[in-house]
């Protein structure tokens, strides 16, 4: 059996992630091999990519079913190329409706499987929790009050939390930025994070062009957009019909520019945990094609859709910043909601609060060390430092 590993990461935050992990890896055993579907991250890092995260992200149910051939085929080789290459085991990173599927298979195979950043199971579709316990040798969470759920069900013995890799990233961003002094703001600036799928930009970066009009109209703004790996500068470009070439990009480490924003426009998805952790407020859009949203509102469990509000509600329900939803995701009432922020020092500075209260709850820095340990401990008998 040779020290490869099969790695599974389908989503642009699951790149990210699973590079921080990669690199403690690699540290600890240089000729670690890694293959299968990850981005640009892991990539350069030395994953052999049989397919890029981007030809396998996708939204939602509905939006999946485009994708069903491909997946099937992308599947089949996995599971054949882990089995030839003798892998060590797999590492599945989040993207359940590819991963569980592919879990089943390599565990029959006789391939140990962890699933890293476990899908959200305590949110909905709860009867996956009993197929990741079946399927996975550990089961790897960022949150602490998952492993609780877990464990609330007798489904705990393989669950670890690790804590969440953002923090780390936020400390080292934010680190200089912190101990430089602050310049004094000549106007308001606003941050614009419209997604990591071609589908979420196309959807929801022409309603945040629209509602900056609509902003722009009555004040003076600074706009600065967050660019995904993922994401063209020709997509940007045609899904903000040319706007955002007027405004600041930052691709790349974006950390400081969240917390100078006075406010955040963003996707919900991990981009809320960002702005979480920057402690800027912000207004949260989510659109997805409305079969979709239809199956998933009966099956959701939890009252928020961003992974910010559910981390800083303490169990009463109340949202800490606004979520718009489908048809509410749209101009007018996303410039309405900003301005409630831009025009109210109080609110920002009550937002800003909560959310560095919430942001605690993502536990402390050395996720990626954690991650490594628990994945050489199932792989490979224990820790090799």
């Amino acid at each position: 059996m040779s020290d490869s590993i099969l790695l599974v990461a389908g989503e642009v935050s699951g790149d990210h992630h699973s590079a921080a992990v990669l690199a403690e890896l690699l540290e600890r055993r240089p000729g670690l091999k890694t293959f299968g579907v990850a981005g640009d991250r892991c990539e350069a890092l030395g994953t052999e990519l049989l397919a890029h995260q981007k030809d396998l992200a996708i939204i939602g149910l509905v939006e999946a079913v485009a994708k069903l051939r491909f997946a099937r085929r992308l599947m089949k080789r996995l599971v054949s190329e882990a089995k030839a290459r003798q892998a060590k085991g797999a590492i599945l990173v989040d993207s359940p409706d590819f991963n569980l599927p592919l879990a089943r298979k390599l565990h029959k195979a006789g391939i140990p499987v962890i699933f890293y950043v476990s899908p959200q199971v305590w949110a909905w579709r709860s009867r996956r929790a009993r197929k990741l316990d079946r399927r996975g040798a550990a089961i790897l969470v960022l949150f602490e009050f998952e492993k609780r759920w877990y464990e609330e069900r007798s489904l705990g013995g393989k669950v670890h939390w690790v804590g969440h890799p953002l923090v780390d990233t936020a400390l080292a961003e934010l680190g200089d930025h912190e101990r430089e002094p602050a310049l004094p703001a000549t106007r308001p600036t606003l941050a614009l994070m419209p997604g990591s799928r071609k589908g979420e930009v196309s959807s929801l970066l022409p309603v945040m062009t629209e509602a900056v009009k609509k902003l722009r109209a009555t004040r003076d703004l600074d706009i600065v957009l967050i660019k995904a790996d993922s994401i063209s500068e020709e997509l940007l470009d045609e899904a903000s019909s040319g706007e955002f070439r007027s405004w600041r990009t930052v691709a790349g480490p974006h950390f400081a520019d969240l917390r100078s924003a006075d406010l955040l426009l963003v996707a919900s998805g991990t981009a809320t945990l960002e702005g979480l952790l920057a402690h800027v407020p912000m207004v949260v859009l989510y659109r997805v094609h409305p079969v979709t949203f239809f199956l998933a509102k009966r099956l959701i469990r939890v009252p928020h859709i961003a992974m910010a509000n559910i981390i800083a509600d303490p169990g009463t329900g109340e949202r800490t910043v606004p979520e718009l939803i489908q048809a509410d995701a749209n101009p007018e009432r996303l410039a309405s909601e900003a301005a409630r922020f831009l025009d109210d020092p109080g609110l920002s500075l009550k937002t800003r609060t909560l959310l560095e209260r919430a942001s605690l709850g993502l536990g402390p820095p050395g996720a990626a060390v954690r991650t490594a340990d628990a994945v050489e401990r199932t792989l490979f008998g224990g820790p090799s430092r």
